[in-house]
């Protein structure tokens, strides 16, 4: 498929519903209400009156208002923008300019997916950042997409901005985390300890003559935990990792299938985390911070911003350093003096820093180890903080500032005579890494070559 002629305008579809079945996909958490309402009527009284009347009040409320939300919605795909209108009592038009839309992702949640519908989640980048229409026919899904990245790459070529060839390309699997590293990965987790003591603990006490019924509120917090490490399994199952012409692609979920696009032209760091408990098994989990695109799903799996959960060290690492342009592990840390364990006597320890002429590198941490990275690019200022009792034991924290998000990259406690020289290294270095510089971006070659890297072929475990 060949970029679009820019001065080709995007077709005028005219103004389109969504899907009929809409009501029907959205009208989910309503069945579940009622059978929750109703079940516990019958459970308390034992009678199915309760059941019948709040199953058939919810659901018919729930089609009476899905119904009108589904006929009152609207929208139209112009030369320069996609129209949204919706409103039941009172109308609001969302309008979206195509030069602005930066990926469009298609979701399938579970009573969708058995209708054959999905969801377009399309990201422009802005403070309201996401626009959504849900539902649509699979197929029609996809290619609305198509229309939406096809003109919106034309309309930024018009624009003079820069051309991304072939946009809708489809993504090329670098990869896949199979299910022994999940299960490895949360039963090395701080819920599954947690969940493993609980147990140790009410044997012993039935054993010591407790009644069960003791443990209410316990075996609440429980079946909580359990439930969120079902979630994650369920979440995580089949999680692929995919290069595509502006980044990598994302896909997971055994019930409700998420497809999210990072695009490495906005990537602002990357946070790679090794938990004490997963550290033996060579476990590394990988989470990006992209501009515009913040951590603001609320997944209930924790898969907000998470590129990989869970992996193999070296093969995050090495998709860490595909997706910067430059490998964060080949740059030098120091730690700070012996005076910063006044401040963390037992972190201290496992504190470094350190910059080149691409990265700044911050790590932090001994339970949760976690190595923070910014490319210079990014870093909008550096600045020194001091408080009275640094000043007092001599020491200052370097502190890189980028774009609000995951990654915080510190030099912690460090001598104030180093701190200066960080500061004036880093601006001058951050100056020179802003400067211009060629981009690549046919999908058969490199993703990029300024900010952020090119993404390799296959990750495959050694």
């Amino acid at each position: 498929m060949s970029t679009p002629d820019p001065h080709e305008p995007a077709p005028d579809v005219g103004f389109r519903r969504l899907s009929p079945l809409t009501p029907i996909a959205r009208s989910g958490i309503f069945l579940v209400v009622a059978a929750y309402a109703g079940g516990r009527e019958v459970l308390q009284e034992g009678k199915l009156v309760g059941l019948a009347i709040a199953v058939v009040a919810v659901v018919v409320a729930g089609a009476v208002f899905g119904f009108a939300s589904w006929y009152r919605t609207f929208f139209r795909i112009t030369a320069d923008e996609l129209r949204i209108d919706t409103g039941v009592l009172s109308r609001r038009s969302r309008r979206v300019r195509l030069d602005r839309v930066l990926e469009v992702g298609v979701n399938q949640p579970f009573v969708a997916r058995l209708l054959g519908l999905a969801e377009l989640k399309i990201e422009t980048g802005t403070t309201e950042s996401e626009v959504s229409l849900a539902y649509l026919p699979l197929a029609e899904a996809h290619e609305v997409r198509r229309i939406l990245l096809d003109h919106g790459s034309a309309a930024r070529v018009a624009e003079g901005g820069e051309a991304v060839a072939h946009p809708t390309a489809e993504p090329t699997p670098i990869l896949d985390v199979p299910v022994r590293w999940q299960l490895i990965g949360l039963a090395a987790s701080g819920e599954a300890l947690g969940l493993a003591v609980m147990v140790v603990v009410v044997v012993v006490l039935l054993i010591l003559g407790v009644p069960f019924g003791a443990f209410g509120v316990g075996f609440a917090t429980f079946l909580g935990a359990a439930a969120s490490l079902a979630r994650k399994v369920v979440g995580w199952w089949g999680w692929r990792v995919s290069a595509t012409p502006t980044g990598v692609q994302v896909r997971h979920g055994m019930v409700s299938v998420s497809t999210r696009t990072f695009d490495v032209r906005r990537l602002q760091g990357i946070r790679i985390t090794e938990p004490v408990l997963q550290r033996p098994f060579g476990l590394a989990r990988l989470d990006l911070s992209i501009a515009g695109g913040g951590i603001k799903d609320g997944r209930e799996d924790g898969s907000d911003g998470v590129a990989v959960p869970v992996a193999p060290r070296e093969l995050v690492w090495r998709l860490a350093a595909d997706l910067l342009g430059a490998d964060p592990a080949a740059v030098v840390v120091t730690k700070p003096p012996g005076r910063a364990h006044w401040f963390s006597p037992a972190g201290a320890t496992w504190l470094r820093f350190g910059m080149d002429e691409r990265l700044v590198v911050a790590r932090t941490g001994w339970f949760g180890r976690r190595t923070d990275v910014v490319p210079l690019a990014r870093v909008q200022s550096f600045r020194v903080h001091q408080g009275p009792l640094a000043r007092l034991l001599r020491v200052a924290t370097v502190h890189a500032d980028s774009p609000v998000g995951l990654v915080d990259a510190r030099a912690h406690y460090r001598d104030p005579a180093d701190a200066r020289q960080l500061v004036v290294t880093g601006v001058e270095r951050a100056r020179e890494a802003r400067m211009p510089r060629g981009r690549v971006t046919d999908p058969s070659a490199d993703v990029t070559q300024a900010t952020a890297g090119p993404v390799s072929g296959p990750v495959t475990p050694a």
